[in-house]
């Protein structure tokens, strides 16, 4: 991969370029770039540069590496390379935010670029992390359980036959599923010894996590060869002719309109239909000209599955299975969704069938319902508390949607008064917590519910439940007292992974090398990995050049005490955390560079035959935005959380353990004391907020409310020996909705959020957390301190004349009050970034209950459900605007001809050429979730075949000539200008909606 071009020696100059040897494309693929081959390939070698040959200083670049990823996605063996660089830099902080900001991306490929590979590259980097954060692998888990959804044989919804179905995604789904269970449950069988052996001296810190991090791997690539593991396959597919009692499809909640006709009464008849059981799914074939003996028959004749026409498949994930009946030879089958019975024609035949169903039934996850308290038996009790965590942390989060689901069923008029009760039975676990952040973010764990403060969103085909919670931080567990300001994967370390002597049992049956004997393909990933081993090719040594003569290249044979990716070659100096799981404080990172040149130095050679290969079949590939690119732009670190940054001096009293507590927007309460939470409120005086606050809060702020709620729950600290820090969490609660658009359009806004910052631009965007946890259901984070335009408008004593800008005058101040230009600052700034983002994202829907405001003048937009295209109405949409720029927004500003007006204009232009300077990451991130997706926004007739990435790239204008960029942005500007489409998709959501204009 990698060619020494020059060297000059004493220097320590290194060049070299990723080299394809297949450049004599033919004219129409030539197209495809923007550049010349010769130019892309700089492209790749820069790329390479950035993220293997920074300075000790830098940090691994997540994105690039993403991009890599991807530009190398045919080659299993680069992206292995890859993905274990990255596991090597995986403890530190910042790069653990990078894979987590970044999963959606990694997800997708893990899900949809593995199937044809002969070796789970990806699923085992994927394993590697998720032993790492307990956090990562919930998330993970919750997007695979959606996809899986998306390619499941039936609905989920009613169990009707799913259009979408797709054996080969299913299956992996499922295979992926089971594996992140397994590697939760069993953890690193060595990590109590590692532990030991650091606290006892015998290895250094750093040695810890080289061996830590192997353990890891070699439990990841056990549990993808076990996978493989003929003696762990039921014996292939089973096929035969059967008579199949199919099931009766009962719409799941039959008193929604439009689905409230009478189910039919009675079981369906039973019909004959070719059969065959594989991978946990009954598939049922319709023969031409009808089975050969009606059903039954034995032995079955073999068909072409070619000139077969499939009539159901059938999940058999989660299902019971019934023992035959001696007498009619028929096999009840009880699914999630509904029954169905088959008939076979004799006991013997009925007797295998039913072994094989109850195979692929247990086949289909590694715990199942039948099977959870001989699995519990078999576990020792640091493997039982992870399996209890991790399954009462599904079940609380499935029990949140569960209640928005459950008042969904309900009457309208009925929602609000059952709501309370509802979430007062609901049974909180000993050990959860709101997933709503990053497993570097604080650790805060669920005790019990505020069932009073409960809001219930009522609308027509939905009902979004605002839940409140008393969560903790600083208790003691385990008789060992918990740092306040620990973070998620910290804590699961401490008390998940700790305490496992006698635990050093093998994930898969048989010793280590048992399992190196079975699977002698993906042993490598267990060894030393160099880029000579990589390629399959021995090590090219340069000979430094004479006077005169050209560098000649010799064959050496292959040696790896020089390869910067063994444990020999870990960081060079120990890092130093309060905790084992991250290997050093953010703002550090392993040193890298110097290691890596001397590797290239050494490690050089002619490109591999199998690459070679690979570059030959790219001609065939599909288009690709990356294939384009001639330059790598610049590193976009993404922002994230301050982690409790910030903490109050005052709270030295309050303080849990003798440790500063870190205060956040949430007040805090050790025992009886509360803390107010952080106001920030800039230049806006505390008298502004308290007239802001009554139209947008209901008359308190955030801070004020949630110590509210806390002197209401004081209850859980009487008597408390200890001193525990309480405070409030909340979360939005949805279902009968598919949140993973939205997941994806607020990581999009996030790094648009980070361009801004990187740029020191003072444009405001609101990021929050959003989780889908399936096709249907989801959490939200609560945003606090800010009400919909809507809601704003319909509020008491809200001028009746004047609109917003009278509402910013009486609630700020005159326009030369300090108060009110920094509200005013405040609305042009994020107005103008919310400008930027609609535009280049195809943000649609724009109506005012889609837009907030906070109490010191921010927009805020919400509901991502139309976007890169996708609009109301579709071709006859009337929002024909770039962005939404109404008159009563430009009279906030102060008018056209304002000193407000002018600074969003120049915010505006300034904004979008930062965009437009970091296209590449943003286009790799659509092209990647646009691969093989189900997403509205890219599916369908309408925004299907690269619409959306085609879309995108048009509006960023990367061909547009850099000196035209600012008149092209003006002119967005003046088109948006209180256009009629968007006054009349105003009119017509106050005349079908009632939302205020």
């Amino acid at each position: 991969v990698v060619e020494l071009l020059s060297a000059e020696s004493g220097k320590g100059t290194y060049l070299y370029r990723i080299e394809h040897s297949s450049l004599d494309r033919n004219a129409s693929n030539m197209s495809r770039y923007k550049g010349s081959p010769k130019q892309h390939e700089e492209f790749k070698n820069s790329l390479l540069e950035d993220v293997l040959g920074q300075d000790v200083s830098e940090k691994v670049p997540m994105e690039k590496v993403v991009l890599l990823l991807w530009s190398f996605r045919d080659d299993p063996s680069i992206v292995t390379f890859m993905s274990r660089f990255v596991q090597k830099y995986s403890g530190s902080r910042h790069v653990f935010d990078g894979i987590e900001f970044y999963l959606p991306q990694l997800a997708h490929m893990i899900i949809h670029l593995e199937v044809d590979w002969d070796d789970a590259v990806l699923e085992r980097f994927a394993l590697v992390i998720a032993q790492q954060s307990m956090h990562f692998a919930l998330q993970l888990n919750w997007i695979l359980q959606g996809a899986m959804e998306d390619y499941r044989p039936d609905n989920i919804a009613d169990g009707s036959p799913n259009e979408n179905y797709s054996p080969l995604f299913y299956s992996r789904c499922l295979t992926l599923l089971k594996n992140v269970e397994r590697v939760v449950v069993y953890g690193k069988p060595r990590a109590a010894e590692l532990q030991r052996m650091y606290e006892q001296g015998q290895i250094t810190k750093e040695e810890m996590h080289t061996l830590d991090l192997a353990d890891r791997r070699f439990n990841a690539l056990q549990i993808t060869s076990n996978d493989l593991d003929p003696d762990n396959i039921s014996g292939g597919a089973l096929d035969g002719e059967l008579a199949i009692q199919m099931p009766i499809i009962i719409p799941a909640h039959p008193e929604e309109e439009g689905k409230n006709k009478k189910p039919k009464e009675g079981p369906n008849p039973f019909v004959d239909r070719y059969c065959v059981l594989e991978k946990s799914v009954l598939n049922c074939y319709v023969v031409p000209g009808g089975c050969a003996s009606g059903g039954g028959a034995s032995p079955a004749p073999k068909h072409d599955k070619s000139v077969l026409k499939l009539d159901r498949a059938m999940s058999l994930e989660k299902a019971t299975i019934g023992t035959p009946n001696a007498t009619t030879f028929e096999i009840e089958i009880a699914t999630p969704l509904y029954p169905f019975s088959l008939r076979c024609i004799s006991a013997q035949e009925a007797n295998l069938w039913h072994r094989r169903l109850q195979e692929e039934a247990r086949a289909s996850a590694l715990f199942s319902e039948t099977q959870d308290e001989k699995i519990k038996q078999d576990l020792n009790r640091a493997q039982l508390d992870r399996y209890e965590f991790f399954q009462n942390e599904r079940d609380f989060v499935f029990n949140l949607t569960k209640v928005a689901e459950d008042l969904r069923m309900n009457d309208r008029a009925e929602r609000k008064k059952l709501a309370p009760d509802m979430m007062a039975e609901l049974e909180i676990p000993s050990s959860v917590y709101l997933p709503l952040c990053n497993s570097t973010d604080l650790w805060r764990r669920v005790s019990k519910t505020m069932a009073k403060e409960t809001k219930v969103f009522n609308t027509k085909e939905r009902c979004p439940v605002i839940m409140h919670f008393a969560s903790r931080r600083g208790e003691t567990r385990n008789g060992k007292k918990v740092d306040p300001n620990l973070d998620v994967a910290e804590y699961m370390h401490d008390y998940f992974n700790i305490g496992e002597e006698g635990a050093m049992e093998i994930l898969a049956e048989g010793d280590e090398e048992e399992a190196v004997a079975e699977a002698p393909e993906a042993v490598a990933e267990t060894q030393p990995l160099s880029w000579r081993k990589l390629l399959g090719r021995e090590k090219v040594e340069v000979v430094p050049k004479q006077d005169g003569d050209d560098t000649d290249y010799h064959s050496a044979q292959e040696i790896d005490d020089d390869d910067p990716l063994t444990p020999d070659h870990e960081m060079e100096e120990s890092m130093h955390s309060n905790s084992n799981v991250w290997e050093g404080e953010d703002g550090e990172a392993p040193k890298r560079g110097a290691r890596i040149k001397n590797f290239l130095k050494d490690n050089v050679g002619a490109l591999p035959q199998k690459l070679n290969r690979r570059v030959q079949m790219e001609r065939y590939r599909s288009k690709s935005v990356i294939d384009r690119q001639t330059s790598v732009q610049p590193l976009v670190p993404i922002l994230e959380g301050t982690r409790g940054e910030k903490a109050a001096e005052d709270l030295e009293n309050a303080s849990v353990g003798g440790s500063v507590v870190s205060i956040e927007r949430s007040s805090v309460m050790v025992k009886d004391t509360v803390v107010l939470g952080t106001l920030d409120e800039g230049d806006i005086d505390i008298e502004s907020i308290d007239r802001a606050k009554i139209y947008v809060s209901g008359g308190q702020v955030w801070a004020e409310k949630s110590a509210t709620m806390l002197e209401e729950a004081k209850q859980d600290l009487v008597d408390e020996k200890e001193m525990v820090q309480l405070e409030i969490s909340s979360c939005l609660s949805k279902s009968n909705d598919d949140l993973r658009q939205e997941v994806f359009i607020m990581q999009m806004i996030h790094f648009y959020k980070s361009v801004f910052a990187q740029a020191k631009l003072p444009l405001w965007l609101k990021t929050y957390r959003i989780l889908s946890t399936s096709s249907s259901t989801g959490l939200l984070e609560f945003l606090t301190d800010a009400t919909s335009l809507d809601g704003l408008k319909k509020s008491e004593g809200y001028p009746t004349e004047g609109g917003l800008r009278a509402y910013f005058e009486m609630v700020y101040g005159g326009p030369n009050s300090k108060a009110f230009k920094a509200a005013q600052t405040n609305f042009i700034q994020s107005l103008a970034g919310y400008a930027i983002v609609s535009y280049l994202l195809g943000l649609k829907d724009r109506h005012n209950g889609n837009i907030m405001i906070d109490t010191r003048g921010h927009v805020i937009f919400i509901d991502f459900g139309f976007a890169l295209g996708m609009a109301p109405g579709h071709e006859f949409s009337m929002e024909r605007a770039p962005f939404k720029l109404t008159k009563e927004y430009i009279e906030v500003m102060g008018g056209i001809k304002s000193e407000g007006y002018k600074e969003f204009e120049k915010l505006f232009v300034k904004g979008f050429t930062e965009a437009r300077k970091n296209s590449q990451i943003a286009l790799g991130m659509v092209e990647i979730m646009m691969y093989k997706s189900n997403y509205p926004c890219f599916s369908g007739g309408r925004y299907g075949g690269g619409k959306a990435l085609v879309g995108f790239e048009k509006r960023l204008m990367l061909s547009v000539p850099d000196k035209q960029v600012e008149r092209r942005a003006k002119k967005l500007i003046r088109k948006s200008k209180q256009h009629l489409g968007t006054y009349l998709y105003d009119v017509f959501q106050k005349a079908t909606n009632g939302y205020e204009i």
